[in-house]
């Protein structure tokens, strides 16, 4: 798991101020992309954090996981068949064979699964977003670059659509399964 996870705090609420700004663009893209307000089957928010997604779409077929047990809702997410899976600002905490692990469990529970997913890119624009912000520690728990992840998702999945925000600080991407 991430490094500095003790100085991080999970149940914080990042959607304020310029950093919620930032929050709120990547949560939409991800629900364009996605086509999430039409979707009807089940869809899983891993590291759903204080759950923005749910509270933003207001719909019951969305299911928060994360590994703060007070922001979960549901123990085990190897239960569930979720359509698709969003990881917003999720594998970037993971090592690469983590990650990998946790690419064949998704596959496992859902051969058709699709992927929703957001990477900084912590390019350098985004470092000095993130001092201007206040957020001078936002990186400090990151263990995989986007880079990194974006090859090991290539393995496993098709890339559908990508897009990147904010001068390229965001990477939003949608995979389907091969």
């Amino acid at each position: 798991m991430a490094r500095n996870t003790e100085t991080i705090d999970y149940t914080n609420d990042y959607y304020r101020g310029f950093a919620g700004f930032y929050f709120r663009k990547i949560l939409e893209t991800i629900i364009e992309f996605g086509n999430l307000r039409n979707e009807s089957e089940i869809i899983l928010d891993f590291g759903c954090g204080i759950g923005h997604l749910k509270k933003t779409l207001n719909k019951n077929n969305i299911i928060n996981y994360d590994i703060e047990p007070s922001l979960t809702e549901i123990s085990d997410y190897k239960t569930i068949k979720p359509k698709k899976i969003v990881l917003s600002g999720v594998l970037e905490h993971l090592y690469l064979n983590e990650i990998e692990n946790l690419l064949k469990e998704f596959i496992k529970i859902n051969n058709s699964v699709e992927l929703l997913v957001y990477l900084p890119t912590e390019n350098f624009v985004s470092k000095i977003a993130m001092l201007l912000a206040g957020q001078k520690n936002a990186h400090d728990d990151h263990v995989s670059n986007y880079r990194e992840i974006n090859k090991l998702l290539k393995n496993q999945f098709i890339l559908k659509k990508r897009k990147y925000i904010f001068a390229r600080m965001a990477q939003i991407s949608y995979y389907a399964r091969r």
